[in-house]
């Protein structure tokens, strides 16, 4: 952004690279028994006696592409939780605010373990509404992201493994400095 005044900003959180591998390490262990599964399932369509016996059994190549999609999603995971331990190393992740707005660097996740770093510098102004999302699965709450919804339309996420503080203790901190700006 454009005239962003980065002095005067104080952190409102640290990066927390401790959490991100854990988070890492159980999903490349999740990836590991995925592909373990696969292979499993391979092995056993190889040397086993697996000819269809009734018109109606399932067909041997069947195995084989469920055991090579078995592991190729295993592959996803383990590559992805490589990927995270290695973004956990990330210098110069942050964030901050001040009288200007709110600054932001962590890391972004691609395909394969690749990631890049990626930066955000939000005005007041330009900041619609800060939201605390839980995302749940049958009601159960599996994990938090703070949404900085913009008033140009679209929306910054930020997930709760990345920072120390919590998603509420960070809305807080935000909405507290933003209404000490006049806002």
């Amino acid at each position: 952004m454009e005239n962003f005044d980065a002095t005067g900003m104080q952190t409102v959180t640290s990066y927390a690279p401790a959490r991100i591998v854990l988070l890492a390490v159980m999903r490349t262990i999740f990836g590991l028994l995925i592909g373990l599964m696969g292979a499993l399932a391979i092995w056993a369509t190889w040397g086993g006696d697996m000819k269809p016996a009734q018109p109606g059994d399932m067909p041997v190549w069947w195995m084989y592409l469920v055991g090579a999609a078995l592991a190729f999603t295993g592959f996803c995971f383990v590559t992805g939780g490589l990927g995270r331990i290695v973004s956990a190393l990330a210098r110069n992740c942050y964030f901050k605010a001040g009288p200007d707005g709110i600054a932001i660097r962590l890391p972004q996740q691609g395909w394969f373990g690749r990631f890049r770093l990626v930066e955000y510098n939000l005005r007041w102004n330009e900041i619609k509404q800060l939201i605390h999302f839980t995302h749940r699965i049958n009601l159960i709450p599996v994990s938090t992201e703070l949404r900085i919804e913009l008033q140009a339309g679209g929306r910054v996420t930020i997930e709760r493994h990345f920072f120390s503080a919590s998603v509420k203790e960070i809305q807080q901190k935000l909405s507290t400095i933003e209404a000490a700006m006049g806002r």
